[in-house]
């Protein structure tokens, strides 16, 4: 991976984390309004810990990470990328998360959110294995891979299958679906930022 080689470009990286901020955005509100299709406070106190630590640590870290490369969060006004911010990709994924956390039961909105924390953990994990010192590389993988993190994603799961046992089997094959779309979008986010495509 080019990333632990170090021989990422970093307009590359540049680019992902400026899709990546747009993105967590909408997934706060996503996160916001997924606490309307539930009565369980425990599962209302789980959402409002993810949607805080989205807002307030994962985005922050981002800035911390464009301030390590000296540029900023925001595109130049001045170059022609200016025009594609947001992606398309970018903003198919979000406006599926936001259609299924309107129209979906609590059981699709977790299948949905599932993928993104989850492979950024497995993803890091890997990652953190390996030395890496360009500084910004560095802190990404470590925030991804931390033990925060994990719990997170430790938590996901566990929401994810007692959500998945109380379903009948055709709900639980819209949940499968809904983790595999998202799955796909995770992969088509990763290949539009390397591409720097839209």
């Amino acid at each position: 991976m080019e990333l632990s080689s170090e021989i990422l470009p970093l307009n590359k990286f540049v680019f992902y984390i400026r899709q990546d901020h747009y993105f967590l955005g909408e997934f706060s509100k996503f996160l916001h309004s997924a606490k309307q299709k539930t009565n369980d406070n425990k599962l209302k106190e789980w959402l409002d810990r993810l949607y805080l630590n989205t807002f307030n640590f994962e985005r922050e870290m981002q800035r911390q990470l464009l301030d390590v490369l000296g540029v900023s969060l925001n595109y130049p006004s001045n170059t022609a990328n200016h025009e594609l911010f947001p992606c398309r990709t970018t903003l198919n994924y979000t406006s599926y998360l936001m259609n299924t956390s309107s129209n979906g039961t609590f059981s699709d909105i977790v299948s949905v959110m599932a993928p993104c924390p989850w492979t950024y953990l497995e993803i890091a994990q890997k990652l953190a294995k390996i030395h890496i010192g360009n500084e910004a590389y560095r802190k990404w993988v470590q925030f991804y891979s931390s033990t925060e993190s994990n719990r997170q994603v430790a938590e996901i799961k566990e929401i994810l299958n007692k959500l998945g046992e109380k379903e009948d089997e055709k709900s639980k094959a819209k949940m499968k679906n809904h983790f595999a779309n998202a799955c796909k979008y995770e992969y088509l986010f990763w290949e539009m930022a390397y591409n720097l495509s839209d």
